[in-house]
Formats: structure tokens, sequence, C-alpha cells
């Protein structure tokens, strides 16, 4: 047996036999597809579909599985008719004589370290199970049922556990689904290797992973990234959550150099993600949005320019931090896209031989939307992104088309500083400011917007150095924390 086992009925996924009948039921395992679904610096990883039936219920399962020893696992549990019963969705088996369970509270803000013990039961939660040999991530799974406009309704009542017993060489893990209703289904995912996958020594290391949480907040399901759904989104509920395009966690995984387990699994949930790209080259947010409906006529499935941007960005951090280089096609499709639409949708300053844009930051392709705003953030976020691919790519085109954006700033640069030394948020269409800046969003923007000038220039826009100075001295005097102290590019 191998030090990390997912146990199912007679399937083989990657090279990893998967043997017994201890998964509730399960049986009749059916492969549906199995390829490679991308490269990394370390070798391929495999990506498999299947499916199976329980007396009730059916299962779909996906698998990541890398040459480094990692295996991720998605899951998710539907009933076939009215209901179906509780049952085991999945078991693990770690080998090694003991170890540890990890868990971290919102609510307190603590980390709960707990020595492994026999005949564990644990609620719904992300945990942390680390043998002397080996490592999983597990998220317990959790129940929604599917809303308009793509949301989802998280059901709690009918939240999964896991289970840890210990056995002679080692613990297993079972997660487990509550009896579920129809038009429900729930959803799980683990992250198992014969190897560690945190350095939980570490302490940076350590915070990011209290703000990896997929039980709050941010969700993780079998079909991709949603967040909790702010009050003006609709439809509206609560425990509602929408379809989100930048998907935090995911691109923020990206960036981790040297973490296994950021590496599994962000990878993973993004080569997901990258399934939403549409024909025009963007993700569409679904959801809808009250404000953007009332002010610019806007509908559901709209383009919006941050959390797009945002999300291919992390495709470039993909292949400079784990080397998955072959993502950037598809994010060229997106800059050339987003060129094309800054080119209709923008607000110009200057004259023809040294002209800046300001770009709007929404859109929907059923063209009856109004001209929207230009709010910073989007706006640096998108020239630090065009930046950024030509340094991937070698095809000046897009530095080009950022210069023209900074440019923008530049023309700008005497409207967006407030009395108290804030930003504005916003240009408005009818050429008014729109109040309402992040505490340091557009701050950390602003700071890799001009370290990638200064790159392509060799000097400093002394505009966007204004701007750093007043914002900063707003945060400073306003006690504000968790701005970048350096630029991240």
């Amino acid at each position: 047996m191998k030090p990390l086992q997912f146990i199912l009925t007679a399937v083989l996924l990657g090279s990893m036999m998967l043997t017994g009948c201890q998964s509730g039921g399960f049986r009749d395992w059916t492969e549906t597809g199995s390829a490679q679904a991308f490269a990394t610096s370390l070798g391929p990883v495999t990506r498999t579909e299947s499916t199976a039936e329980s007396r009730d219920a059916v299962q779909q399962l996906r698998t990541y599985t890398d040459t480094a020893g990692c295996t991720v696992y998605m899951g998710r549990i539907q009933p076939q008719g009215a209901a179906c019963e509780g049952q085991t969705a999945a078991q693990y088996v770690l080998t090694g004589a003991e170890g540890t369970v990890r868990s971290y509270s919102a609510e307190t803000g603590q980390w709960s370290v707990t020595p492994l013990e026999n005949k564990m039961s644990l609620g719904k939660g992300m945990y942390f199970v680390r043998t002397d040999q080996s490592e999983a991530v597990l998220v317990t799974p959790l129940t929604y049922t599917g809303r308009e406009n793509g949301m989802i309704e998280y059901l709690p009542d009918y939240d999964g556990a896991l289970s840890i017993q210990k056995t002679s060489d080692g613990y297993t893990l079972s997660l487990s689904v509550a009896a579920l209703p129809g038009n429900s289904y729930s959803d799980y995912l683990a992250l198992c290797a014969d190897s560690f996958l945190i350095d939980w020594d570490d302490p940076d290391v350590v915070a990011r992973w209290t703000n990896y949480r997929f039980t709050d907040s941010n969700r993780w399901c079998y079909d991709g990234y949603y967040y909790t759904a702010p009050s003006d989104y609709y439809p509206s509920g609560e425990n509602y959550f929408h379809p989100l395009p930048a998907a935090y966690i995911a691109a923020k995984m990206a960036r981790d150099t040297g973490e296994p387990a950021s590496r599994a699994l962000g990878l993973a949930m993004i080569d997901i993600m990258r399934e939403q790209q549409n024909e025009y080259g963007f993700i569409p947010s679904q959801a809808g949005s009250g404000w953007l409906n009332r002010d610019y006529d806007i509908d559901p499935g709209y383009f919006d320019t941050r959390f797009n941007t945002s999300f291919w960005q992390a495709n470039i951090d993909a292949a400079e931090t784990f080397g998955v280089s072959e993502w950037l096609d598809a994010t060229i499709k997106y800059a050339d896209f987003l060129m094309g639409f800054a080119a209709d949708h923008h607000f110009s300053f200057g004259s023809a031989a040294d002209e800046g844009w300001l770009v709007e930051d929404y859109w929907h392709e059923n063209g009856k939307g109004k001209t929207t705003h230009c709010s910073l953030n989007h706006h640096a976020a998108e020239a630090v992104f065009l930046y950024r691919l030509t340094n991937a790519t070698g095809d000046g085109q897009y530095a080009a088309f950022a210069d023209r954006l900074v440019r923008g700033i530049e023309l700008t640069a005497g409207l967006w500083p407030m009395e108290d030394n804030n930003l504005y948020y916003a240009y408005l269409p009818d050429g008014t400011m729109m109040t309402g800046d992040y505490p340091y969003l557009t701050y950390n923007d602003l700071l890799d917007l001009q370290s990638l000038y200064v790159q392509r220039h060799g000097s400093e826009s002394e505009a966007i150095a204004s701007l750093i100075r007043t914002k900063l001295a707003w945060i400073n005097a306003n006690g504000v924390t968790g701005y970048n102290q350096s630029p991240t590019v």
C-alpha cells in the first residue's frame, strides 16, 4: 500500500490503484475522461473525470495528479430522486504512527492543533491532517441548491463531516455527506500527498493559510469558485453565493513559490476557472448587480474589468511561479479582447499626439448598458496586467497599450486627490469624481504599476509617484494596515 491512498471501487486514477468498497455504497465507477491537463516545471498534471452511483445518489469525481506525489480530489454528490440518505463520500488512508489535525477559526482568529486520536468526529470545516509521513487538506462536504443568474444558496442544515479512525498502520479519514433533499448537491475538496504539503514552521505561510479558507466567504464547488453575494446582488437571500471570476484564493496561491499545497490546489482551480472563458475572451459575471443595473442598465452576465484582469494575471503568475506557460494563449485572448474593449470604451485626454485613456469598468454584450465610470484600481490593474504580459511573452504591443493607460492617469493626476489625502474612487461619465476608494487596494495597484513603469522606461512616472505619496499619507493618518510595503511584481 502506498503511504496515501484514496479508496473507491475498482478504478485506476493515475498511478494510484483505488481498491475496496468503502465509499458509502457507491459502485460501478466509470471513467469518463483522462488526459494531461497542463504541464508544470515539475512535470505534467493529469486530470481524470469519473462518475459512480449508490442506491439513491450519483457522485462526480475529478482528480488532478502530478508527478510530485500530490493529488487533488473534487467531488459532488446529488440525490437521484426526491432525497438521498447520508453516506460516506470518500475515504483517504494516511500511514504514520502519530500526527496532528489543524483547523482555523475565523470567529476566534486562532488555530487549533490537536493530536490525532482514534475515532475523532469533526463537523463542518477545513482541516489539515499530518502524520509523520503524509499530509492531507480536506474541506468537508457543503450543500447547496442552485438559484438564478448562476447564484447558489448554501444549506447549512446539511453540512457534511470528517471522521478519523486509527488503523494498525495509520489513519483513515472519511468524508461523509448528510441526508440530502432533492434539487441539492454536496461538494467536497481534498488534497493528499505522501509527503508534507505546508511549512507550518514558517509564520508567513501560516498567515496565508488563515486566509485560504473555503468554508466562510470563499467557497470552492465542483464547477468553480464562489464568494458571498453582496446584499445588492440578485437574486438575494441569506447564505447566497455568486460565481466569482477573480477566484481570489486560487489567484493568490499562484504566487506561492515553493508551496506544494498552493501549487496543487491553486493550479487545479485555475484550470477549472479557465473553462468559463467565453468566445470574447473574458469570464462573465453571472449574478445580477443591483447598482450596475440601476445606474447603467447592465444586466447579469456582464464584463467586470477588475475580476477578469485579476484572474488572467494569475495565469501569468502560474507561468512564472510554476512553469505553466501553455495558459498564456488564453491569457493573450483576454488581453486582445481587453484592448479592443478599451479602444471602444474609454475617456480621452490630451492631444492626438499625446493621448491618454481612462477605460470604463463594465460592459455587457447585449448592448443595453450605458457608459460606465473608470475606477482607478481597475484601470491601474489593467496596465499592470498588460506590462506583465509583455514581460511574459516578449510581445511589445501590450506594454505600448499600457503606456496609453498610464498616460491617462498622468493627464488626470490632479483630479484624483481629495482634501484629506484619500483618492477618489472613480471618474464618472459626466466628468465628476466618485468617492469610496478602498483602504489600500488602489495603493497596492499603483505601487506595482510604478515598478513596471520603471522597468520599461528607466525612471518613475512623477504623476504615479505623487498619487502613491498622497494615498500613503492618508493610510498613515488613518491607521490602515495590511498594505504592501513594496511592489509584488
